[in-house]
């Protein structure tokens, strides 16, 4: 049914829940869901629209505009109930998300008791909702970006000390926003393998207990 959760991999010990881009959920966000699962790391792939899509900017914020923050967080809700479902007892689970969807993977895990978070270039309202993180966070920025970027450092790493959470900040020079998608035009290959390889090795690291950082 359109808006459920999609769920690939099963019998692992990190679950993530994916959340899309601005466009909707498309076959580039199901690809990243596919290929954390064949990682080890089974996922629920969320629909924040309902089964809509759009495919111009016009339309992709027309969409947005008609999301509540009450909303997604329930629709996170679904997607770690969905891929829990696929994980072994005492499972973790986190949120990775791309622009937006990296916005709400942030927000996700400052609001709800998700484990971890992956942001790739995406921010959230209030940078001091970082107190509510109960885990570490990995955000993935370009230095092109100006929406982003200097918001994440200037008011993301300041809240996260302020309020001592583990958020790590990793920025590639010379590259646009969006550039772990392939086919756009500001794609950049090497830091989109870069980007990955460090997502798989963070995700990796949720296997193992850490401290609370709560």
């Amino acid at each position: 049914m359109a808006g459920e959760p999609e769920v690939f991999g099963t019998k692992g010990s990190v679950g993530v829940v994916v959340i899309h881009e601005v466009f909707g959920r498309d076959d580039y966000v199901r690809s990243v869901g596919q290929q954390l699962a064949a990682a080890g790391f089974p996922t629920a792939v969320v629909d924040l629209y309902n089964g809509a899509s759009a495919k111009t900017l016009d339309e992709a914020f027309a969409l947005r505009g008609q999301l509540t923050e009450s909303a997604v967080l329930e629709t996170l809700e679904e997607g770690r109930e969905a891929v829990a479902r696929r994980l072994v007892p005492r499972a973790r689970v986190g949120t990775l998300g791309f622009c937006m969807g990296g916005g709400y993977a942030l927000l996700g895990a400052c609001r709800r008791r998700f484990d971890f978070a992956v942001d790739f270039y995406g921010r959230i309202d209030q940078a001091n909702d970082v107190d509510g993180l109960t885990g570490p966070v990995l955000c993935l920025l370009a230095s092109e970006d100006a929406r982003i970027t200097p918001w994440a450092f200037a008011e993301l790493l300041p809240a996260a000390m302020r309020t001592k959470k583990r958020v790590t900040l990793e920025l590639y020079p010379g590259v646009q926003h969006a550039f772990h998608h392939p086919g756009q035009e500001r794609y950049n290959a090497a830091a989109a393998a870069d980007a990955w390889r460090r997502t798989l090795t963070f995700l990796e690291e949720q296997r193992a207990p850490v401290r609370s950082v709560k």
